[in-house]
């Protein structure tokens, strides 16, 4: 089985904001905490929902473009589900720091993403573009 690749951007934004809540703590508020878990949950359906979705074989190799379920309503959900666990933890551990960190990485992945779109484009033309003009990119 393959693994979920994760991130490298989601994953700095992550360890930046736990590297500087140890140096300099920025706590958030209490309610944080449960508004966090709730977006943890959330994300992590989101991927595993989307990772089964998309059956066995390679993301760099995709035999066929998936555009039911979840990638019927986002053409990303894997980074929205990511993004969604990084805020989720964000609040859940309260960390102030973390959540700094989540549009940037945000943005980070954003740039992939276009590269990907481009990439999807080319290897499958007039399906992707049909795809892609009635999906949304994220949300």
């Amino acid at each position: 089985m393959d693994s979920i690749p994760l991130p490298g951007d989601t994953i700095g934004g992550v360890a930046v904001g736990l590297l500087a809540q140890r140096v300099r703590p920025l706590r958030l508020p209490a309610p944080a905490r449960p508004l966090g878990l709730a977006c943890l949950a959330s994300g992590v359906l989101v991927v595993s929902v989307a990772w089964r979705e998309r059956g066995p074989g390679s993301l760099e190799d995709p035999a066929a473009l998936v555009t039911t379920g979840v990638h019927g309503r986002s053409r990303n959900p894997l980074y929205v589900g990511f993004t969604t666990i990084h805020l989720g933890l964000a609040g859940a551990t309260r960390n102030g720091w973390m959540l700094a960190t989540v549009p940037i990485s945000a943005a980070l992945v954003h740039r992939w993403v276009l590269r990907e779109e481009q990439w999807l484009a080319d290897r499958f033309g007039d399906e992707y573009d049909a795809y892609r003009s009635g999906v949304r990119r994220y949300l």
